[in-house]
């Protein structure tokens, strides 16, 4: 996956990255970026040294993106079941019983997801890098370079 967007801060030894839309993109919100008023922003390994207002072309590898897409989305999703057929047997076929404990299954699991972030961020595989510098910012005039 390659993308195009701004440094916008740096943190921890990463840069935060906010992207750019796709000139491709409708407005299907699917992504959220149908909406000037959401932005995505990831964090990205800056070996480059670029700085805040630089506009950056970044890169992180497809299987990396489709491993964080499962971790995000299928394992939570995997929860909510495993939680709701639980909750059927423990709560003796109580449906609303076993709703709520697959809910806090599926809570449970991202707030795991969450709490491990950190190390998931030290991990090339899921982490962003900056592959190249488009324009660099200076003194908040943007140069092509």
């Amino acid at each position: 996956m390659e993308r195009t967007g701004v440094i916008v801060s740096e943190a921890d030894g990463l840069s935060k990255v906010k992207l750019l839309r796709h000139t491709a993109c409708g407005n299907c919100g699917a992504c959220q970026l149908g909406d000037d008023q959401k932005d995505v922003h990831l964090m990205a390994q800056n070996p480059l040294k670029a700085c805040v207002g630089d506009m950056v072309e970044v890169s992180m590898p497809s299987n990396g993106v489709l491993s964080a897409a499962f971790i995000m989305y299928v394992i939570p999703l995997i929860g909510l079941f495993i939680g709701m057929v639980l909750g059927t047997v423990l709560f003796d076929g109580k449906e609303w019983a076993a709703g709520l404990f697959g809910l806090l299954v599926m809570v449970a699991a991202f707030v795991i997801i969450k709490i491990s972030e950190k190390k998931f961020l030290r991990n090339d595989k899921y982490t962003a890098v900056i592959q190249s510098i488009v324009q660099k910012s200076h003194d908040g005039i943007t140069l092509l370079e």
